[in-house]
């Protein structure tokens, strides 16, 4: 695996079964609770998708993490949230979380530009889009990491309207 030099020191590595508490508790922080993925969510993406995992470590501590599954879907659907569909062309990514006190520091930048430029292309084969959905102020920093806005999401997760990226590879 990759150990990329990042900022602060960190280093971007596979996730291991012995990390997956630390990534629930990480989403936990990065999510309002109706949004947040439930720890067997978690668990269970982890299980049926380890390979679409990534980490960033500083000083031994996993202080970010990326993660999804893959889909048939065109994009992000409510299925795809909950089911991986080990050969979907569609990567449909659910998490990208850092802990509070590592943001604005460029983290999840880096990270999300690894996984979708490194990573992904030398280890996943057989994908033609990457899809996530977010809040409209994270717009501009999904643009920044080259995915385009296509516009509302029909998901309804949470109080507020999601909004579908994607990058066609």
């Amino acid at each position: 695996m990759d150990d990329s030099q990042g900022n602060l020191n960190g280093i971007i590595r596979e996730i291991t079964e012995q990390d997956v508490e630390v990534i629930c508790q990480i989403e936990q922080e990065c999510f309002p609770a109706d949004e947040a993925a439930t720890p067997e969510q978690i668990k269970y993406r982890f299980k049926e998708a380890r390979e679409l995992f990534l980490a960033y470590e500083m000083n031994g501590q996993i202080i970010a993490f990326i993660g999804g599954l893959r889909s048939d879907s065109p994009g992000v659907t409510s299925q795809s949230m909950h089911v991986h569909a080990p050969n979907g062309q569609t990567l449909c990514i659910h998490s990208v979380c850092v802990k509070s006190q590592f943001r604005r520091k460029g983290i999840a930048l880096k990270l999300l530009n690894h996984y979708v430029t490194s990573y992904l292309k030398q280890n996943i084969r057989g994908l033609s889009i990457i899809a996530l959905i977010c809040r409209d102020y994270l717009i501009p920093f999904y643009e920044k990491a080259g995915f385009k806005c296509i516009g509302l999401s029909a998901i309804v997760h949470g109080k507020l309207p999601w909004h579908e990226c994607q990058i066609i590879l």
